[in-house]
C-alpha cells in the first residue's frame, strides 16, 4: 500500500518556515549565530529529530509484534554535516556523511531478541532507510541493560 503525507507552509521571513501538519504547526527558523531569530529548530535538526521519532514508532512495532520489552528507551541522535554544500564552496552528494543513532534502555529480553530489534529496525525504519540510501554511513549503538 501507499500513503500520502501532505505539509503546507508559509515564509513569513528568510529564515523562518511554519508548516502545517494536520492539527499542528511546526516553526523552522535559524539561530541567531545565522540570521534567524531562533523560533524552531533548523531544518537539519528536524531530519535528525525525524530519525529518532520513526525509530521510536517502529521499534516499538517490531516489539510489540515480538513480545519484546524494552523499558526506559532512550533515542540520541547526532549528525555530523559537511557544510560545503550550504555555504557554496562546492556542490555536496552526502550533507551528513554520518548519523549515530544511540538506543538506550532495559529488556527482560535476550540479546537475541533484541538484535531482532536493531536487524528489522534498518529497513523498516522509512526515515533511516532514506538517511541510509543517501549515502550517509549510519553508527548505532545499542546500550541495553539486560535485567
Amino acid at each position: 500500500g501507499k500513503a500520502i503525507f501532505r505539509t503546507k507552509s508559509v515564509c513569513p521571513s528568510p529564515t523562518l518556515t511554519k508548516v502545517s501538519v494536520r492539527n499542528f504547526e511546526l516553526l523552522i527558523d535559524e539561530p541567531a549565530s545565522n540570521h534567524g531569530n531562533d523560533e524552531g529548530a533548523q531544518p537539519l535538526e528536524y531530519v535528525l529529530a525525524s530519525l529518532a521519532g520513526c525509530s521510536n514508532v517502529i521499534i516499538n512495532k517490531i516489539a510489540a509484534a515480538n513480545k519484546i520489552s524494552l523499558l526506559d528507551m532512550e533515542i540520541d541522535v547526532v549528525g555530523v554535516c559537511d557544510t560545503r554544500g550550504i555555504f557554496g564552496v562546492e556542490p555536496i552528494k552526502v550533507p551528513f556523511p554520518e548519523v549515530r543513532l544511540t538506543v538506550r534502555g532495559a529488556t527482560r529480553n535476550t540479546p537475541e531478541e533484541i538484535e531482532l530489534l536493531r536487524e528489522q529496525l534498518a529497513w523498516r525504519c522509512p526515515v533511516k532507510v532514506i538517511i541510509k540510501e543517501s549515502g550517509t554511513e549510519i553508527k548505532e549503538t545499542w546500550d541495553i541493560t539486560y535485567v
